[in-house]
């Protein structure tokens, strides 16, 4: 099963703030809305906690929080680790979709097929990063430039 991630970032890499995002794009919302609807989401327990509780769980999507300590909820499964939760991604439909946090992040970049990121042109400050993406690893395949921001799918290279 492929594995994606998604992730928004400024130009140094800065994806949250203080547990939150610090910017508000929707069209960057809309993008990936489209790109995660009907697949599966994995995320740790800071971005479960850090979505709006009307947005919990995503609709529409596979909902998998990996967390020691959060217990199972109505329409979300709840995994102690990666390994786990790439396990029970066989049981649903869809592609898989590593949403954050960082710590997410750099224990699955090493595994994802895909990556599709958002650059968001403006600066933000911030106390959380996106891994390094080394280009050596990664080409790209497709670009998108929207006003606020410009969309970069990459593929793994063989």
């Amino acid at each position: 099963m492929a594995i994606n991630i998604i992730a928004a970032m400024t130009e140094d890499r800065v994806i949250g703030n203080k547990a939150s995002i610090p910017w508000k794009i929707p069209e960057e919302t809309k993008l990936f809305k489209e790109l995660t609807t009907g697949n599966i989401v994995i995320m740790g327990r800071n971005t479960w906690d850090s979505l709006p509780p009307k947005f919990r769980p995503l609709p529409n999507r596979t909902n998998i929080v990996i967390s020691t300590t959060m217990r199972e909820q109505a329409e979300v499964i709840v995994c102690k680790t990666i390994q786990e939760a790439m396990q029970k991604t066989h049981n649903y439909q869809g592609e898989v979709f590593c949403i954050g946090g960082a710590q997410i992040y750099s224990a699955m970049l090493p595994m994802a097929d895909t990556l599709h990121i958002s650059k968001i042109k403006k600066s933000y400050s911030g106390d959380t990063y996106f891994p390094e993406i080394k280009p050596e690893e990664w080409d790209l395949k497709e670009t998108k430039e929207f006003a606020d921001f410009t969309y970069k799918k990459y593929a793994r290279k063989d």
